[in-house]
């Protein structure tokens, strides 16, 4: 695996960022589609917010590359959006398309996984720390999502309930 330093790396972390923006609309897109599927209120509103945590991630991204167009250097990914953490002894709505509901978040958490992973495997391309830094937290980003999924799967699959408040 090649290692780059910061004056080889700039064209390729340009690009690497658009295409990470352009992986953030796609899963926009997925939850937004996942949104209109789901009967419940609360798997509405779980994708639903998935898919503007995804928009953040865009926004976050595109303000990085305009920073860098103007020559600025990464400092962080800019402010975070709050991601309610899921409890478990909260009671759930039920959720009527269940079956479609629990492939839709297995799908999810795989592209989670998979976010996860090629964020982590693009950080350690970098020798400097503005790539390093702007992918781990990408990464990181992306291990959240799927925890949340996970939560959601484990419920709506024994209890046919989601509890995302």
């Amino acid at each position: 695996m090649n290692n780059y330093g910061k004056e080889d790396a700039k064209p390729l972390l340009d690009d690497l960022l658009v295409e990470a923006m352009k992986s953030e609309m796609k899963a926009k897109e997925f939850y937004l589609n996942a949104s209109s599927k789901a009967q419940s209120q609360a798997g509405k509103k779980l994708f639903r917010e998935l898919g503007e945590f995804e928009q953040n991630h865009f926004e976050r991204l595109n303000k990085i590359v305009e920073s860098r167009n103007k020559g600025q250097s990464f400092k962080n990914l800019g402010p975070r959006q709050k991601i309610p953490m899921v409890r478990s002894e909260v009671e759930g709505e039920f959720e009527g398309n269940k079956d479609e509901i629990v492939e839709m978040i297995h799908l999810a958490v795989e592209s989670e996984k998979n976010a996860y992973a090629r964020y982590k495997e693009i950080a350690v391309m970098f020798k400097d720390t503005e790539g390093k830094n702007i992918f781990n937290e990408l990464a990181e980003e992306e291990r959240k999502h799927q925890r949340i999924l996970e939560d959601e799967f484990y419920h709506i699959s024994n209890n046919g309930t989601i509890i995302w408040e």
